[in-house]
């Protein structure tokens, strides 16, 4: 790092010591979120939560426990499929581990479906939970999953088990571990959602009460395994009967009208098709189209370049003088007070200190008040005003070679002067 820096000018290199830290601190955040991401398992994967898979993210234990209990494992592809599985007999329990391929809506709006049958979601976000008619709410969204100790009284589920990740709010409902577990009912039909799916992998399954959570909440006659890994495409174009491909369009005659288009809605997007209760959808907010992640990343940001603003700025105000604290040699104060000039190129503050010096020691060598006027002193001295004036109350100089000049110049008028007052005196 002190080679890196060693070749730059103090100004960049100061600059750098403060840059640097900064840079390094928002690297490692990005770096830790970016690990972070390409740790957490992908619904997508085909071995995601299947209950054939023996990788980190697969099922296959739980499959296996739930066997060994005495349940059917029924894996299916489809939603429909699954629908018809749990129509087969009541007291069924359907298993949605990837809720965002799945529809939904569908299974909210399903009918037929027999009594005592349970709908378990893993992991359900806010965006899938508002496809749905469900009374449950979101709460909000951690970092990681976290084991959490059960505080309901339901008396099959164990505790610890690590399913608090989505965190859920039911008014009419059931909540339990922190809000990491939640079950209402809809109609004959018992929803419920979990939190995280880390009760339900291989690599989870042995860690704190997982397992014993998991085939509890499985466990029973039968479990349909609704195994989706990517989006449901449910909405099929109707194909053209030969009939209607056939015949002509009969458009209308010109004393027949089109008919009037139906009335849009009285609130939100003309347009937009209404909910089911004939009401406008809402849209989601800004704040929901993107994850958590990616606005603790910016709020970071934001603080560090606040960190990065406050460590580089300057005292506001007119300066002040303030004693040392220790004794320093005049020489390095000089030099010192020179530096600071010469960083805030102030080249007319700094002629304006080298002429007040250069005048009080006119005056007090003339014997004059030290208001003196410069053709007072250029009379007393014996020189020409437009010299003494060009010298001491000249312009402003725009370069360092002509401020350099301009101090040349006084000097030299401050020597002449005291040189031939001294001489004239002998």
């Amino acid at each position: 790092m002190r080679r890196l820096l060693s070749g730059l000018n103090p100004r960049t290199h100061r600059r750098m010591r403060i840059v640097l830290p900064f840079a390094a601190l928002l690297g490692l955040i990005l770096a830790t979120l970016l690990a972070h991401a390409l740790e957490q398992p992908d619904p997508g994967d085909p071995g995601y939560l299947d209950p054939g898979a023996s990788g980190a993210a697969g099922s296959a234990r739980l499959a296996a426990a739930l066997r060994a209990g005495g349940t059917e494992v029924v894996p299916v592809t489809g939603t429909e499929e699954a629908l018809d599985r749990v129509r087969e007999k009541p007291g069924v329990t359907l298993f949605v581990p990837a809720p965002s391929f799945v529809d939904l809506q569908s299974l909210s709006n399903s009918t037929g479906l027999p009594p005592d049958t349970r709908i378990v979601v893993a992991g359900a976000e806010l965006r899938d939970i508002e496809r749905t008619g469900w009374q449950i709410g979101h709460a909000g969204t951690r970092w990681a999953a976290k084991a959490v100790t059960k505080d309901c009284e339901l008396p099959l589920l164990p505790g610890p088990a690590a399913v608090l990740r989505q965190k859920y709010t039911a008014p009419d409902g059931v909540v339990c571990y922190g809000g990491g577990f939640v079950a209402c009912d809809d109609g004959p039909v018992t929803v419920i959602l979990v939190g995280a799916a880390d009760p339900f992998r291989n690599d989870r399954i042995g860690e704190h009460a997982n397992e014993a959570f998991a085939t509890a909440l499985l466990g029973g006659d039968r479990v349909v395994w609704l195994d989706l890994h990517e989006r449901e495409n449910r909405v099929a174009e109707p194909e053209p009967s030969e009939s209607t491909a056939s015949s002509p369009v009969e458009l209308p005659s010109e004393e027949q009208s089109l008919p009037a288009p139906p009335p849009g809605p009285a609130t939100g997007t003309p347009g937009a098709p209404p909910d089911a209760g004939g009401r406008q959808a809402a849209r989601p907010p800004l704040t929901d189209a993107f994850p958590a992640g990616f606005w603790a990343t910016l709020v970071l940001a934001a603080l560090a370049l606040l960190a990065l603003a406050a460590a580089a700025a300057r005292r506001l105000g007119a300066p002040v003088a303030e004693p040392l604290p220790s004794r320093v040699p005049a020489h390095e104060t000089m030099l010192g007070h020179a530096r600071l000039y010469q960083r805030a190129r102030a080249r007319e503050p700094s002629l304006d200190v080298l002429r007040a010096a250069a005048r009080r020691r006119l005056t007090e060598h003339l014997g004059l008040p030290r208001d003196a006027s410069l053709p007072e002193i250029a009379g007393r001295a014996g020189l020409s005003p437009d010299h003494v004036r060009s010298v001491l109350g000249g312009d402003p100089p725009e370069t360092d070679a002509e401020l350099v000049a301009a101090a040349q110049n006084m000097q030299t008028l401050v020597r002449e002067v005291t040189h031939r007052t001294g001489e004239g005196e002998s």
